[in-house]
């Protein structure tokens, strides 16, 4: 092996069932105050359980350590690796990628590092990854490779809304006063990510059910279209999943959808009464082939 994709947990890779080849880089959870290691010491079911019955104190994020960065790379390099391909989660919201790069720069007279700001998050960053690891397997180059992502970035699009607003607050993902009156008036915002890969508000509605028929009226047909993959992040609330299926089979007609997981990452983030409606158009990531679709019955 001397080729290999790396990607940060945020992607929740880990909570796919899929087979692949990406390792993954582990950002940390903070849950009262106790540090947690994305995936080994904490998995998104435990975590929901922490923020919804124990955690009296904000939950937060942060990245891999750079030392602990340096370390993976160096056991690469001792195995023969020569050429390494990273993805991140979008610099807009994390300091991962400036993390991530500063240590690759330091290993540039020993392997060829690239280090690749998806501008993204949780399954866009892992469907990435997982193109990048199929190209690399193919021998593209890791500037192909780099642009390839670029053209599927550009295709992709997430809408995101939240019934609890407490840690977006918290988070501060939403101002304190704009939270506030956010949860006192009942607005839902509804947010995407941005071109820059900043997540920004796009609409606020007063009830979660109209948040909802927003989202899927704004995607509804680029989700029709035969050339599109179009996917729903559920953070683990069957209530509000199996809601806003309905909601979609409803005003779409679409009856099958894919249904990928919230990252752990983004629930300490954002909270598990979310959920986001995705689609890729017109170029689709090969690895969209490997999810199940969910029967909407």
């Amino acid at each position: 092996m001397s080729r290999i994709v790396l990607s940060t947990s945020s992607s929740g890779l880990d909570d796919m069932d899929i087979s692949h080849n990406v390792e993954l880089i582990r950002l940390r959870i903070h849950v009262n105050n106790v540090e947690f290691i994305d995936g080994k010491n904490i998995s998104s079911e435990r975590l929901q359980y922490l923020m919804n019955e124990v955690s009296h104190s904000p939950v937060r994020t942060s990245p891999a350590p750079a030392h602990e960065v340096a370390v993976m790379l160096n056991n690469l390099q001792n195995k023969g690796v020569k050429e390494v391909f990273i993805t991140t989660l979008s610099s807009q919201v994390s300091e991962s990628y400036q993390i991530i790069k500063q240590v690759a720069d330091s290993f540039q007279d020993s392997m060829d590092v690239y280090v690749y700001d998806t501008k993204d998050l949780n399954a866009c960053e892992a469907l990435l990854a997982l193109e990048a690891d199929r190209l690399m397997q193919q021998d593209y180059s890791m500037t192909d490779i780099a642009s390839r992502l670029d053209a599927l970035r550009r295709s992709h699009q997430m809408l995101f809304a939240a019934d609890d607003l407490s840690y977006l607050i918290k988070n501060k993902k939403v101002s304190g006063a704009a939270g506030f009156f956010a949860n006192l008036f009942s607005i839902k915002p509804v947010l995407q990510v941005s071109d820059a890969g900043a997540v920004v508000p796009i609409s606020k509605i007063r009830k979660i059910d109209k948040a909802f028929e927003y989202m899927i009226d704004a995607l509804a047909e680029t989700m029709l279209r035969p050339d599109s993959f179009a996917y729903m992040l559920s953070a683990g609330r069957p209530d509000l999943d199996q809601r806003f299926l309905q909601m979609i089979k409803q005003r779409t007609g679409i009856d099958r959808l894919a249904v990928l997981p919230v990252s752990s990452i983004s629930l300490a983030n954002h909270g598990p009464s979310g959920l986001g409606l995705c689609v890729f158009k017109g170029d689709v990531p090969s690895a969209a082939q490997l999810f199940k679709t969910t029967v909407i019955n």
